[in-house]
């Protein structure tokens, strides 16, 4: 398996085989993170992840099955790169948005490896701290993060208006 900056041409199996089952995923998790019915979801997800490649502050690495005849994608992580307003006593931050390993290679670690890459990528850029978001429910992903030396510091909150 190889890890390695997604390309453009890369962008389109990344939505259709890696994207759209996490979005699936996280929607079974929590209605609220559904997806929109009136919209060309692909077409905004495709062009959001073109957008982001040309953008310094932003990442994303994929894991390519280079042994299988197509190469396919098997998992990806998107980091960006954030610095703290000057009034904290504290560095920049490399904030990993998002994560996912397609279920077929999931247990083999392939998970703790994308997220090392971006760990070493934000260590490139000075950054002091990794930060993520996970769902409250998503105890899976909370417990892996949790092995890999992450702490809860806030609990995010939210009401319906």
């Amino acid at each position: 398996m190889e890890i390695r900056p997604l390309h453009a041409a890369d962008v389109p199996a990344l939505v259709d085989d890696l994207w759209f089952p996490f979005a699936e995923e996280m929607g079974d998790i929590d209605p609220h993170d559904s997806l929109a019915d009136d919209v060309d979801v692909r077409s905004e997800a495709i062009q959001y992840r073109r957008n982001q490649l040309g953008d310094e502050d932003v990442q994303t690495f994929v894991a390519v099955d280079d042994e299988s005849e197509r190469q396919s994608l098997a998992g990806y992580t998107t980091v960006s790169y954030s610095e703290a307003p000057s009034v904290f006593a504290r560095g920049s931050v490399a904030k990993v948005k998002d994560l996912y390993v397609a279920p077929e290679a999931r247990g083999d670690g392939l998970g703790t490896a994308l997220l090392e890459r971006a760990h070493e990528w934000g260590r490139e850029r000075g950054c002091e701290q990794a930060t993520l978001s996970v769902h409250a429910r998503n105890d899976v992903a909370q417990s892996c993060y949790e092995e890999l030396g992450y702490e809860t510091r806030y609990v995010k909150m939210d009401r319906p208006l």
